[in-house]
């Protein structure tokens, strides 16, 4: 894909040649695609409004990265200037006195005058060779659900993802890889139904795969296997009681007791940390496990026979409804409910059993 660039002569009369350079300020264009509006010039910014194909904005800066701040009728912001296409200026009228030109580069618009004579024609700008992503620092995989790299994108590092969500389940459409990662992508999910493996960059993904994919794996070397587990003999559900139950507002950064409810001081079991704008994450610590499982309301008997780990449970692969088991940092069963999610704060209700 190529830089926006345009370049726009409109002729006018020489009497209104001052005010109207000082009234042009902006450049129109058009949306190629469903686009983007975030709140800085890089995909690592927050998301604050989508333009529609074919969306009129006005350009009134670029930076040398292709991306450029736009106005228009939702949030002004920044957008791809890749994705951004010219907006056929006006025929030029038939006895022009002076031309009025705007060049519309990675470093701002410029604007130029000709009067006198026969106008000559402003340059075509060479179009410049699209800067190199600045890849992911270590081992990662991104994942698209547009090919060619395109449309919404969630990068993820070594390790598993069971569930995806609404965003990227059966949507994964191209996958680039960093460093040494591999992924392994499966139909069905907890790594099930039909897998393929992701050794090189796939702007395309296969169709055996691609649009299909429910659940992955990110790793390096030899994709690990594993060892057939013994059939386990069932585990007795003891008795059990309410220990403590109620909604818990999590701002950003804090951390939640869930033995208690309390938000901070110590015991906490779940901290609500972000890596990035786009990248947030339910971490245990001070001993607790969590276990995402399918998602779904398994109460005392459900969450009593999960298999729990230390692992941060990604934001992305969670939505409003999904319920969480936890294992508390003091040894007791516990259960919590996405309620809300908002930027920067989470809602959850939760139910910690004793037994």
């Amino acid at each position: 894909m190529t830089t926006f660039k345009t370049i726009i002569s409109v002729a006018i009369g020489l009497t209104s040649i001052v005010s109207s350079a000082t009234a042009v300020l902006a450049a129109p264009a058009a949306s190629t695609t469903t686009l983007n509006v975030r709140s800085g010039p890089g995909t690592g910014f927050g998301v604050l409004d989508t333009l529609a194909p074919g969306e009129v904005v006005d350009v009134t800066e670029c930076v040398p990265s292709g991306w450029c701040h736009v106005t228009h009728s939702g949030p002004n912001g920044w957008v791809s200037g890749s994705y951004l296409a010219p907006v056929t200026p006006p025929p030029t009228p038939p006895s022009p006195d002076c031309s009025f030109g705007i060049t519309i580069g990675p470093s701002g618009p410029d604007f130029s005058i000709n009067c006198g004579g026969t106008p000559t024609p402003t340059p075509t700008p060479p179009t410049p060779t699209p800067p190199t992503p600045t890849p992911p620092a270590g081992d990662e995989a991104c994942f698209y659900t547009g090919i060619n790299y395109g449309g919404d994108e969630f990068c993820y590092g070594v390790g598993t993802r069971n569930t995806l969500n609404a965003t990227f389940n059966d949507e994964i459409s191209s996958v680039r890889l960093f460093g040494a990662a591999k992924a392994r992508l499966c139909t069905n999910v907890n790594l099930t139904g039909s897998c393929v493996n992701v050794t090189a960059n796939a702007p395309i993904l296969e169709p055996a795969i691609a649009n299909q994919a429910s659940s992955l794996r990110v790793y390096t070397g030899l994709l690990p296997v594993p060892l057939p587990l013994p059939i386990p003999l069932p585990t007795p559900v003891p008795s059990f009681s309410t220990y403590s139950t109620g909604p818990i507002e999590l701002p950003q950064t804090f951390r939640a007791d869930l033995d208690s409810g309390a938000v901070g001081g110590s015991g906490t079991d779940i901290w609500f940390r972000a890596a990035t704008p786009s990248s947030r994450f339910i971490t245990p610590v001070n001993g607790a496990s969590l276990a995402l499982g399918d998602g779904s309301n398994r109460g005392f008997a459900g969450c009593f026979t999960e298999s729990f780990d230390a692992d941060p449970v990604p934001l992305e692969a969670v939505s409003v409804g999904t319920y969480v088991c936890a294992k508390t940092g003091a040894g007791r069963i516990s259960q919590f409910r996405i309620n809300a999610i908002a930027p920067s704060s989470l809602s959850i209700g939760y139910t910690t059993w004793s037994h």
